[in-house]
């Protein structure tokens, strides 16, 4: 019965959002899945969530996308992502890789910060600056990193 009601309650939060394709720019946090690429995280706020993230404060460049690593009910895991990485130490989002529900391609590697995971609360004000560029395949999320 428990298992029951979590699956209604997942497909609930989880519809169907590839109908409406290239037509989603913002999405609410509950709707929210795992491996959605969001971009717009000013770095002011994600210094202030992650209490050490490095911001850039260039003019040019004071945004970072956001990777949602898990989704959850009380808020969604999320880490930063950065065209600045190590493929060797770091998990990352291949160049040109065509993202779900919205068929955009990636522009550059995109490599996740996973040493600022943080929840994002499902009210989050950041939210409301973030735009939704897809969720990520599986097959385009490449981890290299080696052990020892």
């Amino acid at each position: 019965m428990v298992n029951d009601t979590k699956h209604i309650v997942e497909q609930l939060r989880r519809p169907d959002l590839s109908v409406l394709g290239n037509s989603i720019r913002s999405l609410s946090p509950s709707q929210w899945q795992a491996h959605m690429l969001f971009s717009g995280a000013p770095d002011t706020e994600l210094k202030r969530l992650t209490g050490a993230f490095p911001a850039t404060f260039r003019q040019d460049k004071t945004t970072h996308p956001l990777f949602v690593l898990a989704a959850h009910g009380s808020g969604n895991l999320v880490c930063p992502c950065s065209s600045q990485g190590h493929p060797r130490q770091q998990r990352f989002i291949r160049k040109s890789c065509r993202l779900e529900m919205t068929a955009q391609a990636t522009d550059k590697d995109s490599f996740l910060i996973e040493r600022y995971v943080f929840t994002l609360p499902l009210d989050a004000q950041l939210c409301g600056n973030l735009t939704f560029r897809g969720r990520v395949p599986p097959a385009c999320l490449v981890d290299e990193r080696t052990t020892g």
